[in-house]
């Protein structure tokens, strides 16, 4: 999709028809600024449809339209493909233009401003007044119609000249711009503008605008030749032999024949390159069994060559299910189940979301034996507790006792009302364990004996925290049912994580997370377990409600534990460095490189090797 596909817009008249009548556009603008969108006498006469329809927006997003600097967004950008593909090309524009008073200008698909290249003094101080500067944000929503916000607003390119900018600040500019679209997808990555006072403006400037456009989307084209090319140079040679589902796959882009696209999806998108990574042959085809999302699959993997800089991808050819009893591998196949009853007993229900544990509660509720649940702080144990006392004994209101509550000495006093509980046939969880009193050890015992096979007795206890007078307690108290950590079951995070979204209400439960989020979440540590899920899940889904949350949403310490790789030595240690010198100059990636000896080009080039994030 070229930055010309839609073709010249309106704005393209301004020079081969003479200039806009600068104050009748003002005029116009202040009439809608006092009248507002309702009212119906305003007409833009004399205003081009698009700038109108700017305006509008501004206005409907109460967009200042005096002297308002603009936000400044702030932070490391990373180097992108965009500007990797762009900076080749306005440093050859910059030296034709060298005796122009013209700037030029690279904005992200958000409207930060990304390169400012402007050579003239005068010029730069009248652009650093109005905050025309890397790091601030140009989209229309924060600084109203201009040459970078509105291009991206109406993906096409525009001009805007004079009054036709919506804040006064930027009224002594005309401005030009042109989106960048990438190759293959036609996804928006940014705007190139040229901008310069209304009195400089050249008839030339839009035609090179749109131009460089193009030149930056084809640099963005050459360069998909390492790694995007032999992606899809796989996917069709796989895809041209036979008739079986083929899927093309890296870490953040898939190829699949229609036959192959029912077996992806973000979760399991981000399973299946998580077990790729630790399972897959380096060379030659090979054999074995995938995750997917109908579950586990026989397939044959081959390794995508296209250079060492290619990074790593494969391509997935899904064999006919023959034999099921084939062993599957460590990563569990099962999805995570829920749909417990909220009453009456009901054992065909899954309590836990995992299937072995899930059998072994059931073994403990068929044999009618006391249920101890293990695991470190929350892991689920009381929301466990609750419901295999709900599914197998039809006890929604059993008495929680909260051992890490109670005050010194009155242990006793809360276990006669557990004794009161059992025995008008109310069950009773007694929650935190380690934290018993050594006086309150025998009357523990002594209340077990209280408890029947219909009217139960659990416990959950951080065995690890426990005393040894709790854990041979716990030993004797029943069965003991270990609840993992969430790093140990990782896996599993993507479905965790749908099922509490499936919990919230509007908009919220339909937030979803895309697959490098997914991998992102998969691989932190998540030292709070379950409860840090939930935490983190509902808290993008309110910042976020029914939108994609991106791996650039999440949590900064989520996106920093969950792209750490096994480093070598020297790589960590030129990590730390960097992370070291931007820390100690604020995020300015120019002084970071300075400090560590090496240029800005190459600090961006480490960094996204080192996958330190932006």
């Amino acid at each position: 999709m070229g930055s010309g596909s839609d073709g010249n817009p309106p704005g393209g008249i301004l020079f081969s028809q003479g200039r806009i009548d600068q104050g009748r556009v003002l005029r116009a603008k202040e009439e809608l600024l006092a009248k507002g969108l309702l009212d119906a006498s305003v007409r833009q006469s004399g205003v081009r449809e698009v700038i109108d329809r700017s305006w509008r927006r501004c206005v409907g997003e109460s967009v200042p339209a005096r002297l308002t600097p603009a936000p400044y967004q702030g932070g490391i950008v990373a180097a992108s493909a965009l500007q990797e593909a762009a900076v080749p090309v306005l440093s050859r524009l910059a030296e034709h233009m060298s005796d122009v008073p013209v700037a030029m200008f690279l904005c992200d698909d958000t409207g930060n401003i990304l390169v400012r290249k402007a050579d003239e003094p005068r010029q730069r101080t009248q652009l650093d007044k109005v905050s025309a500067v890397e790091g601030f944000d140009f989209s229309e929503r924060a600084i109203g119609t201009n040459g970078l916000g509105t291009v991206l607003a109406e993906r096409r390119p525009l001009l805007v000249q004079g009054n036709e900018h919506f804040n006064e600040t930027l009224a002594p500019l005309t401005c030009s711009g042109t989106p960048v679209f990438e190759p293959f997808t036609g996804r928006l990555l940014g705007v190139f503008s040229l901008a310069s006072k209304t009195e400089d403006a050249n008839p030339l400037m839009h035609a090179v605008t749109v131009d460089v456009g193009r030149q930056i989307e084809s640099n963005l084209n050459a360069m998909l030749g390492g790694h995007e090319r032999a992606l899809i140079q796989s996917y069709l040679r796989a895809d041209r032999t036979k008739r079986d589902p083929v899927i093309v796959v890296n870490e953040r882009t898939v190829f699949a024949n229609t036959a192959g696209l029912s077996y992806l999806n973000p979760e399991s998108h981000a399973m299946l390159w998580i077990y790729l990574n630790e399972h897959a042959p380096i060379s030659g085809v090979h054999r074995t069994r995938v995750p997917l999302s109908s579950g586990w699959r026989d397939a044959e993997i081959e390794a995508v060559e296209g250079g060492p800089e290619s990074g790593s991808a494969y391509t997935i050819r899904i064999l006919p299910e023959k034999d099921s009893s084939t062993r599957t591998p460590r990563l569990r196949s099962k999805t995570p189940r829920t749909g417990i009853s909220p009453a009456g007993p009901h054992p065909s229900r899954p309590v836990h979301p995992l299937p072995e544990i899930d059998e072994q509660l059931s073994q403990v509720a068929r044999h009618r034996e006391r249920l101890v649940l293990v695991g470190g702080t929350c892991t689920g144990k009381l929301h466990t507790a609750l419901a295999f006392l709900r599914t197998h004994f039809g006890q929604s209101d059993p008495l929680v006792l909260d051992v890490a509550m109670w005050l010194p000495g009155e242990g006793q006093a809360r276990l006669v009302t557990a004794v009161e509980a059992l025995d008008t046939g109310r069950a009773v969880v007694l929650q935190h364990l380690q934290d018993l009193e050594p006086a309150d050890v025998n009357r523990v015992k002594a209340l077990a004996r209280r408890s029947s096979v219909s009217v139960p007795l659990v416990a959950t206890v951080d065995i690890d925290d426990a005393p040894e007078r709790v854990s041979a307690l716990a030993s004797q108290l029943g069965t003991a049912v270990r609840l993992p950590a969430l790093r140990e079951i990782a896996e599993h995070i993507p479905a965790f994580a749908g099922v509490i979204l499936a919990g919230m209400s509007g908009p919220e439960r339909n937030t979803r997370f895309s697959s490098e989020a997914q991998q992102l979440l998969i691989r932190s540590p998540w030292p709070g377990n379950l409860a840090e899920l939930r935490r983190t899940v509902e808290l993008l889904a309110r910042r976020m409600p029914g939108r994609i949350v991106q791996s650039a949403d999440l949590p900064t310490n989520i996106r920093q534990a969950g792209s750490r790789q096994r480093w070598t030595m020297i790589e960590s240690a030129e990590r730390d460095a960097i992370l070291r010198a931007l820390e100690q100059y604020a995020g300015n990636r120019s002084k970071a490189a300075e400090a560590l000896g090496i240029g800005r080009t190459t600090l961006y080039r480490k960094m996204r090797a080192l996958r330190i994030d932006a």
